[in-house]
């Protein structure tokens, strides 16, 4: 009779961790559902208007120059 008191014990301890292992994990699934929400909002405001960027100023032309005696000679 003892011996199934200590196994119910064990059962109602390893019940209440699952239990609280199971809040944990809809906890994180709920935070990454807003978290995709969120970023799926993002996208689609973004396809929807745009971002303006300024335009990359041209670098300058390169001087061109002669070639040097010394790799002519070569």
């Amino acid at each position: 009779m003892e011996l199934r008191r200590d196994v119910a014990e064990y059962r109602a301890a390893a019940e209440a961790q699952a239990e609280i292992v199971r809040e944990r994990i809809n906890a994180a699934l709920e935070v990454s559902r807003r978290t995709r929400e969120e970023i799926e909002e993002r996208i689609a405001s973004e396809l929807h208007a745009p971002r303006v960027t300024a335009k990359k100023a041209a670098a300058p032309a390169r001087k061109r120059t002669r070639a040097s005696p010394r790799a002519a000679a070569k």
